[in-house]
């Protein structure tokens, strides 16, 4: 999906470049850091399942006695960093999609910032020689850092799925079909507000806090929507079906007076073309471009 976004990237015009190289770092940078997690796992799980069968205890012996050798609290750190810049990165959007409204996201900021402080704490005390991710003291600071990320999101999705639901009431009107799904439908929904990630953090939570057996299980599956998710909003941002800031003005600046000035879409450098009713209708990929004509009748829009 990196892949493909990064080809898509650099078939957009420079100008647009500019504005979306910051969601190619970050996905170029959850890429790499997943690429840590897994190896370090598939090493372990080898050392573990084959090299030290034999191991005082089996596997579970060696699993109890090297969980915090030094490279498998590297993998951890290389986790719990894709969990950071997934979560800042589904903030921003919230910020994005709130009309870039600082007040909107201060309290789930704050809650992002104690996430990111739990999350050191937990980190330090698995790399205690002896200590275990899901036992012992390590759970004590584990499962607040678990909480603050699960709440954060729970809360940050709540916002972004209210927003576009008022979006799409609001728009109902003065979008073609086409458009209206592109932005508000179920698919544009779920990604922008990663609510897949979101449920699967209230599992990790809650099996994690009970210290049950499924706990790794449901840690493993979040920690691969940590990067997962994070790709599906930056191939929609690449690929131009994606809520940016021009289009949120754009569409807030014109909402008001729709009712007067039908709303059409002008084509330009990397548009998507979309059918409506008495024409083709085109729309950018980058932003909306919204245009007053007097002259067309409304029951045309």
């Amino acid at each position: 999906m990196f892949a493909h976004s990064l080809n898509l990237y650099m078939k957009t015009a420079p100008s647009l470049q500019s504005k979306r190289r910051i969601y190619v770092i970050i996905g170029a940078s959850s890429v790499s850091l997943t690429a840590v997690v897994v190896f370090t796992d598939v090493v372990f799980m080898e050392f573990m399942w084959i090299d030290h069968r034999d191991f005082d205890g089996g596997p579970l012996g060696y699993l109890m006695a090297n969980s915090s050798i030094w490279w498998q609290t590297f993998g951890t750190a290389a986790n719990q960093v894709t969990n950071f810049i997934g979560d800042g990165l589904l903030l921003y959007r919230c910020y994005i999609i709130w009309g870039r409204s600082i007040w909107a996201i201060i309290f789930p900021s704050l809650i992002y910032l104690s996430s990111i402080a739990m999350a050191m704490i937990t980190l330090v005390q698995s790399a205690v020689p002896g200590s275990n991710f899901f036992r012992g003291k390590t759970v004590n600071f584990g499962v607040p850092w678990a909480a603050l990320s699960v709440s954060l999101n729970i809360i940050v999705t709540a916002m972004i799925i209210v927003r576009l639901l008022q979006a799409r009431q609001q728009l109902k009107r003065s979008l073609p079909p086409e458009a209206l799904q592109m932005y508000t439908g179920v698919s544009a929904i779920l990604i922008e507000s990663a609510l897949p990630f979101s449920i699967l953090g209230i599992a990790f939570a809650i099996t994690y806090g009970k210290n049950l057996d499924e706990g790794p299980a449901f840690l493993f599956i979040w920690a691969t929507f940590c990067a997962l998710s994070p790709q599906f909003i930056i191939f929609r941002v690449i690929n131009g079906r994606s809520w940016t800031k021009d289009i949120i003005s754009e569409v807030t600046t014109k909402h008001a007076s729709y009712y007067d000035t039908p709303m059409q879409f002008r084509a330009g450098e990397g548009s998507t073309t979309i059918g409506s009713s008495g024409g083709k209708t085109t729309l950018l990929s980058s932003s909306v471009f919204i245009q007053s004509k007097t002259e067309v009748a409304k029951d045309q829009v």
